[in-house]
């Protein structure tokens, strides 16, 4: 994490601004981040501040961060033989980033998972710093492997979509793809994700429909048991999206499995 960074940073409990302790480096390894107001203090650890524990995670939060932490080594490659049959990767992920407006201000990527949309993201026309998010540590160490290979300047945080931590306005463009689906509470993760983006910011909100969720359940025997027994079907959450936002709109994608919830804070 660069020193930098910690003026977007809040504490995800209280909001209040976060003191950081460090050494003096402008790339931060280890160390915390203090909030005074609530005295929560964050350790950071290997370049990630980390904002959750994971014995502290309840509910689908927790069933579905360990889930990712056990997946992590096989994501990236399972991602990219699925989009084999959903009409190639590069051109269904260009798809959706496309749709953003950064106007060369800071992106977050909420559930950034290992990193596979950075690729067309980083670099892109009007993308300035980037920043990622996620519940599942193990997804974050391979995201943060694949920066460093690539010597991407990407700042990365454990977290939760529900209390993310970082201040109001923080952002100029917000977007997430896989996971909302399985949150605890979706209303709250929608309700940050506005809180932390600009005025005038698009939002974008991706994940499966309920065609996609029937494909992992025929194909992955855990799934159905994360929810023991009792999973909902899957509906857009476009009635958690606050009646004053503007231009909602809710597109299928990826030939139908997934669905696209675009809307812009006023």
């Amino acid at each position: 994490m660069k020193t930098t960074s910690v003026d977007l940073l809040a504490c995800p409990a209280c909001h209040n601004s976060l003191t950081l302790t460090l050494d003096g480096n402008t790339l931060v390894e280890s160390g915390s981040l203090l909030c005074e107001i609530c005295g929560k203090d964050y350790p950071i650890e290997k370049g990630i501040p980390r904002f959750i524990r994971l014995e502290e995670l309840t509910g689908l939060n927790r069933r579905f961060a360990r889930a990712y932490d056990w997946i992590s080594f096989v994501y990236r490659p399972a991602s990219t033989f699925l989009f084999v049959f959903l009409g190639g990767e590069k051109r269904q992920r260009r798809e959706i980033v496309n749709r953003l407006e950064p106007n060369g201000g800071r992106v977050l990527e909420v559930s950034i998972g290992p990193g596979v949309n950075l690729p067309y993201l980083v670099g892109a026309p009007g993308v300035g710093q980037v920043y990622g998010l996620d519940i599942s540590l193990g997804q974050l160490q391979r995201c943060q492997n694949l920066t460093r290979r690539r010597q991407w300047p990407v700042d990365l945080f454990l977290g939760n979509a529900e209390q993310l931590p970082f201040k109001h306005g923080a952002f100029e463009s917000v977007f997430h793809i896989g996971g909302i689906n399985f949150l605890n509470d979706k209303r709250k993760a929608i309700e940050e994700m506005i809180r932390v983006a600009k005025p005038g910011t698009k939002i974008v909100i991706v994940d499966e429909t309920e065609k996609g969720a029937v494909v992992y359940r025929r194909t992955s025997p855990g799934f159905e048991r994360m929810f023991d027994g009792k999973r909902e079907a899957i509906t857009v959450p476009v009635d958690l999206v606050p009646s004053n936002m503007q231009q909602v709109r809710v597109d299928h994608v990826w030939r139908g499995y997934f669905y696209c919830l675009e809307f812009r804070k006023p």
